[in-house]
């Protein structure tokens, strides 16, 4: 039976352990991260004023890359509307003039107007850049900007931008002998300083693993010292490591992920009794009424 545990939860960084599991499993659950988690992201454009040097469509691909983060409440309506294949929007205005000198207009200047396709007011949610401080463009004197940005939910296999992950990526558990111990003070520190993720120390005499998760199956220490050490990766014990982009928390990525995983598994699951229930019901070859 798969299990899964939480070895690291710092910020927007999430490491877990994988066992009882296979390489293409957990190439699975790092595919789902990725591209089948829907988030926001801006999607359309209209430009009503544009007196910069930059033009309409580079500021519109800027604009979708600026990751949006909402609560929960949010999220989920939004959520729910995309699943029913309804069209709700959130609208962002942008009104910018460099009037006396020269500006950088940063992300923390789009202004949230509200949800079109949800009847609630404006208030009732909660929709803004992940950083305030992300450039988009800049003006010279005397120049102007003026759009509407509107933001959609999306997943990350039709466009990157509407990826909830910067980055996931998984490495097999590292299992590391110690096969004898040196027999000096002097291979054993040279053992310790080839290793460049520091795996090893040197403790009361003896040779002694002090980080093996740190590990990243380099083989550094093996091959240049075969009759000490042994390093392997275990491929059914994965560590995968995950990083959000902070527009939903991470460990809920990761747990709509698996759920999305979890259905498409029961659904091919049913579709496969389906064919057989047919199956059984066809004439064999060769067989007449």
């Amino acid at each position: 039976m798969p299990r899964l545990s939480v070895l690291e939860k710092k910020g927007e960084k999430l490491v877990l352990l994988l066992e009882d599991v296979n390489p293409a499993l957990a190439n699975s659950i790092r595919r789902a991260l990725i591209a089948e988690v829907p988030t926001l992201a801006v999607d359309e454009v209209i430009v009503a004023e544009n007196t910069s040097v930059l033009w309409d469509e580079m500021i519109a691909h800027r604009l979708a890359l600026i990751p949006l983060k909402m609560d929960d409440k949010t999220y989920d309506a939004l959520l729910d509307c995309y699943e029913r294949g309804e069209d709700c929007s959130v609208v962002f205005s942008l009104d910018e003039e460099a009037v006396e000198r020269a500006r950088t207009v940063l992300s923390g200047r789009l202004r949230f107007e509200g949800i079109e396709g949800i009847a609630a007011p404006a208030e009732a949610f909660y929709v803004e850049p992940v950083s305030k401080n992300i450039p988009i463009l800049k003006l010279a004197k005397g120049q102007r900007i003026s759009l509407t940005a509107i933001a959609r939910m999306g997943t990350g296999r039709v466009h990157a931008k509407w990826q909830p992950v910067s980055a996931v990526g998984y490495k097999y558990k590292p299992v590391i002998r110690i096969l004898k111990n040196p027999e000096s003070e002097e291979v054993a520190t040279k053992i310790v300083e080839t290793c460049p993720r520091k795996v090893f120390g040197y403790k009361n005499g003896s040779l002694v693993i002090v980080n093996q998760l740190s590990c990243n199956l380099c083989r550094e220490c093996a091959e240049a010292f075969p009759e000490y050490i042994d390093v392997r990766g275990d491929p059914h014990t994965i560590i995968m490591s995950v990083e959000g982009l902070g527009t939903i928390p991470v460990e809920k990525v990761l747990l709509i992920a698996l759920d999305i995983l979890g259905k498409r598994v029961d659904g091919l699951v049913k579709r496969i009794k389906e064919e057989a229930i047919k199956a059984e019901a066809r004439p064999a070859l060769g067989e007449t009424f």
